[in-house]
């Protein structure tokens, strides 16, 4: 079994290297069309931005979710708030959409969530 081994000058090793890496994901959200005019996006910079800044304290609810259910200790003794984050969280998720939609009325009245969609569809002053 005498096998002759090749080495490679650097250069060669790095070419080789180079063309077998696949493509990144790009990190921000990719634009997909849309067919449905509730999810088409708006042209409203700030309504984009606060919907961004909810997507992004649902990530955070979610992640601390997960520790706690992770975690035996934290789990016995914070398990009961863990139903609670998840709620929370995906409430911020179903209020970005809404935000993030160019028809908020039509987005609003797509909520999966019965109570939230009551209270957004709700008429009148808030007093």
């Amino acid at each position: 079994m005498n096998k002759a081994v090749r080495f490679r000058s650097p250069e060669q090793f790095r070419r080789e290297a180079v063309a077998q890496v696949a493509p990144r994901r790009p990190i921000r959200r990719v634009e997909v069309p849309v067919t449905d005019p509730a999810l088409a996006q708006t042209d409203h910079p700030l309504s984009r931005r606060l919907a961004e800044e909810l997507d992004f304290a649902w990530r955070q609810l979610n992640s601390l979710a997960n520790s706690i259910a992770r975690d035996g200790i934290m789990a016995a003794r914070h398990g009961s708030a863990v139903p609670t984050l998840d709620n929370v969280g995906e409430t911020l998720g179903q209020l970005a959409v809404v935000l993030r939609s160019a028809t908020p009325e039509l987005a609003a009245d797509r909520v999966p969530g019965a109570e939230l969609r009551a209270r957004l569809q709700r008429r009148g002053s808030i007093n």
